[in-house]
């Protein structure tokens, strides 16, 4: 009996302050997906925005999950960041370019 309480006690002092999961983030995940989708729905300008915000905002939380929990996908996080961000950049660039010649026309 004595036993059984010591080894309790053990397994108690091993955890952390968060339970540590070797799973891959969601987010980073979803990030990914939603960053790559960004960049091909250029053609729908104000769809690549909206997708290239959302991804750029999980793609964040995703990497501070990752850096508390210890879980995989940092890269996946940081890729979905760049993709998210070169979907919102291409997406102004393609409609101050479109205003810019009907405006001319």
């Amino acid at each position: 009996m004595k036993d059984t309480h010591k080894l309790l006690r053990n397994l108690k002092s091993l955890e952390g302050p968060f339970p540590k999961f070797d799973a891959t983030n969601g987010k980073a995940i979803a990030a990914l997906i939603l960053g790559i989708l960004s960049i091909i729905t250029i053609i729908f300008s104000g769809f690549g925005i909206i997708l290239g915000v959302i991804g750029l905002i999980l793609g964040i939380i995703g990497l501070n999950e990752i850096k508390r929990f210890g879980q995989e996908g940092r890269k996946m996080a940081i890729i979905g960041i760049i993709c998210s961000g070169l979907g919102i950049l291409l997406t102004l660039f393609f409609v101050i370019i479109a205003l810019l010649l009907f405006m001319s026309v």
